[in-house]
């Protein structure tokens, strides 16, 4: 009788080797994290798990992907997309991007990326870069997930809450969920209402974001970045000339700043739509979402159709949560779903 662990190795090799000469050659994996936190402060997190990795898995995950990917920049990628570099038909590339501009970009993945020699592009919302601003998200999921909160305190917390999550989010008090309604539903007063959680708990707005002269020490090592627009908005929410001062403004802060700067645009929340894609391309060489799939080399379409993965406005990434960057098998199954949607 064949043991159930020896299909999954015969299945493993097979998905192995279905993605090394068939999937992946010839085109370009684009990976995305945000936060890098130590070991310690990984475990002890408690929300917005899903965006962070500690920085063993780091290191773990490119180890694993220099062993199987031409590790290459941005602007690397853009050539090859537009024709300026010829890149083979046979090997399979990989970028790794960075969302936001997270201090611990510099303090935890820097170091990793510089020791291991690999290039990286960071995503700037520039209005949080260099200043006192600091992410609503984060803010807020402090405010909510704070172990001394008083009955009275939480008792106030919920009569805030409840008008735009409802009872039962508010019942069950998972601080994911209630960030994911507020970041869907209730983006315009996001922020007021972090401001005003935060006053109930007793807390202040933190920064989270990098300084100007953090970036300046990492353009020195290969280190790219790119335009993540000014406040982080949900772009098609937006009216044409605030949409297109969040574009172009971002850029011209970053450029203005004289670091390593690639001219690309990562839409925040993965919000685009056509009138995104218009203005955007208007100002970037490429542009980049959250949705899943792989990038197609031999394509510089510029279509809105935000599936088909040659298009230089809406290229498709792979977000790398925690348990993908250490676990093989995960990650090969990823690659397989991401290729499927290759077009």
């Amino acid at each position: 009788m064949i043991s159930s662990k020896s299909v999954k190795g015969v299945l493993g090799y097979i998905s192995h080797y279905a993605l090394k000469t068939l999937v992946l050659p010839g085109n370009c994996t684009v990976f995305t994290f945000h936060r890098v936190l130590s070991e310690d402060e990984y475990r002890q997190t408690t929300f917005q798990k899903s965006i962070a990795v500690s920085d063993v898995a780091l290191q773990h995950f490119i180890l694993h992907i220099k062993s199987r990917f031409d590790v290459v920049s941005l602007q690397d990628m853009i050539d090859f997309k537009n024709g300026k570099k010829e890149c083979s038909s046979k090997q399979a590339y990989a970028c790794i991007t960075f969302d936001d501009g997270w201090y611990d970009n510099y303090t935890n993945a820097f170091p990793i990326l510089k020791a291991m020699n690999v290039p990286a592009t960071v995503f700037l919302s520039t209005d949080f870069i260099g200043t006192d601003a600091g992410f609503w998200w984060q803010n807020l999921g402090d405010a909510l997930s704070c172990k001394n909160l008083k009955g009275s305190q939480q008792d106030q917390l919920a009569k805030l809450l409840t008008p735009f999550v409802g009872e039962v989010a508010v019942d069950v008090w998972n601080v994911d969920d209630i960030i994911a309604v507020i970041k869907q539903d209730f983006y315009d007063q996001a922020l007021n209402i972090t401001e005003q959680a935060l006053e109930i708990a007793g807390q202040r707005l933190l920064s989270h974001g990098l300084d100007w002269s953090h970036c300046d020490v990492m353009s020195e090592y290969g280190i790219t970045f790119g335009s993540h627009t000014l406040s982080h908005p949900r772009l098609s929410l937006l009216e044409p000339s605030v949409l297109d001062k969040e574009l172009s403004l971002s850029k011209r802060c970053i450029e203005s700043k004289g670091v390593n700067y690639v001219n690309a645009i990562c839409y925040p929340y993965g919000d685009v739509n056509g009138s995104v894609i218009n203005a955007a391309e208007k100002i970037y060489d490429i542009g980049f979402t959250t949705q899943l799939g792989i990038a197609d080399l031999n394509s510089t379409s510029l279509a809105e159709d935000l599936t088909n993965a040659g298009s230089m406005m809406s290229v498709p990434r792979i977000n790398m949560p925690n348990n993908l960057a250490l676990n093989t098998g995960r990650f090969n199954y990823r690659l397989i779903r991401a290729a499927l949607r290759r077009r």
